[in-house]
This record gives C-alpha cells, structure tokens and sequence, in this order.
C-alpha cells in the first residue's frame, strides 16, 4: 500500500528528529509505530498498575538534594510536626 500525507510543522520535525537520532528511514518508523500502537490496542492493560508497568515510567519525588545522608532527621522533624499536638 502506498500512502500520501501531509505533516504539519511540528510532525514534521518530531519525524526529522527521530531519523537523525535512529538512522532509520521514514517506512520504517512508521512500520515501527503502527506496530507498537497495534500492540497497544490488542493488548490493553487491566488494571492501572499493568498500565503503569508498561508505561515504562519509573517513579518521581522531590526532596532535598542531601535526603540520603540526613533522611533520618528529615523523617523525625515530618512524624514531630505531624503527631505533636502541644
């Protein structure tokens, strides 16, 4: 099958972007993304945990940048503000 379309600027260069990162052609991007949205479809996850799962995502948090060596203080001034009723 042969296709003919027009992308808007911003497509455009998303497309531009991913050939230059990957080397590959346009067909085959497009092969790549039709085949992993199809996947997707086929194979929706259940609960939002699969959805997490196959998200790819790893977790976020903020905190101080030194947390992991004073993560004890830090933890003891949080339970003393929130359970010291004085």
């Amino acid at each position: 099958m042969q296709i003919t379309t027009q992308l808007d600027d911003d497509a455009a260069n998303k497309l531009t972007y991913i050939q230059q990162q990957t080397g590959q052609d346009t067909e085959t991007i497009l092969k790549v993304a039709i085949d992993e949205y199809y996947q997707k479809l086929q194979h929706p996850p259940k609960t939002p945990l699969e959805a997490l799962t196959q998200s790819g995502f790893i977790g976020c948090g903020s905190a101080e940048p030194d947390l992991s060596v004073n993560y004890k203080t830090v933890l003891q001034e949080e339970l003393e503000k929130k359970y010291d009723h004085r």
